[in-house]
């Protein structure tokens, strides 16, 4: 009976809500938040459909939060702990990795096995940048492009994807794929890589800092150069001849301007007096 009120919520979840849409993102998280709750009260069987009900679920793309908790980990070690092994799968694995051990987990419905072909896709994505569709096809095994294009497009409705499906050269162009649940194994790793980039990152900051430390450096050398040129220049001037205005650079120039002019006319003057036979006479 609780199984079933919470189905009412979790449709509710899928439609708009007085009007106001929501995206799939905030669709999953609602309806997942709903699923966490409801699995505090159920166990056994009961605990076994609210898993098949969240593989079900149309948004719901992350299983984690649901994988914690403790009545779901309890189900190890009863008859039930199928259905806790495939909530890790869809969490964390592929759908080759289901075909590998689809004899020891319950059957997927329809809409199960076209979640987990698409969470297969974004494994894929998550490791490259551009993927053949050959690939694709063998790792979801569908038999025809127009299928593979089907997938992919809703995927990218979904928001689980963003790419460019390149038909003539038969390949995904990936641009962003969400995030999957991190499988405890892959934690140490991470860490390690995270602390590399952290490493990475302070050594250059510190180059950074270094750099721009050297820069100021120079910077108050040359305004520290350019004030004594300038004290200099201001020091020329007041030792200068008093009859240079240094405030008006055209004066020294035109005193001389004028005293070669007089001394060309006077020449001039004296040539035409011998032209004209008036000179003094040898």
């Amino acid at each position: 009976r609780s199984v079933s009120r919470q189905e009412k919520r979790l449709q509710q979840t899928q439609h708009s809500r007085r009007g106001i849409r929501m995206s799939g993102e905030e669709i999953g998280a609602s309806a997942l938040e709903q699923l966490c709750l409801l699995a505090k009260s159920v166990k056994g069987n009961s605990c076994a459909a609210l898993i098949s009900q969240a593989l079900d679920h149309p948004a719901v793309f992350v299983f984690g939060e649901l994988l914690d908790m403790k009545n779901v980990q309890e189900l190890a070690g009863t008859p039930s702990e199928p259905s806790l092994e495939l909530l890790k799968l869809f969490a964390y694995g592929t759908w080759s990795e289901y075909q590998g051990r689809a004899s020891t987990l319950p059957e997927l419905s329809e809409a199960q096995q076209k979640k987990l072909k698409k969470l297969s896709f974004v494994t894929l994505c998550a490791n490259s940048k551009s993927i053949p569709y050959d690939k694709l096809m063998r790792e979801v095994e569908v038999s025809s492009l127009r299928q593979l294009e089907d997938l992919l497009i809703e995927c990218f409705y979904e928001g689980l994807l963003q790419g460019k499906l390149d038909q003539q050269a038969g390949q995904l162009d990936v641009h962003y794929c969400i995030g999957r649940d991190i499988h405890p194994s892959d934690i140490e790793s991470m860490c390690e890589t995270l602390g590399q980039w952290h490493h990475n990152s302070v050594q250059m900051l510190t180059l950074m800092s270094e750099k721009l430390e050297s820069y100021k450096e120079q910077c108050d050398a040359q305004r520290l150069q350019a004030l004594e040129l300038e004290q200099k220049i201001e020091q020329g001037k007041a030792h200068a001849p008093d009859a240079v205005d240094f405030g008006n650079p055209s004066t020294e120039f035109d005193v001389m301007f004028d005293d070669d002019v007089d001394k060309i006319r006077k020449g001039g003057r004296t040539k035409g007096k011998h032209a004209l036979g008036v000179g003094p006479r040898k």
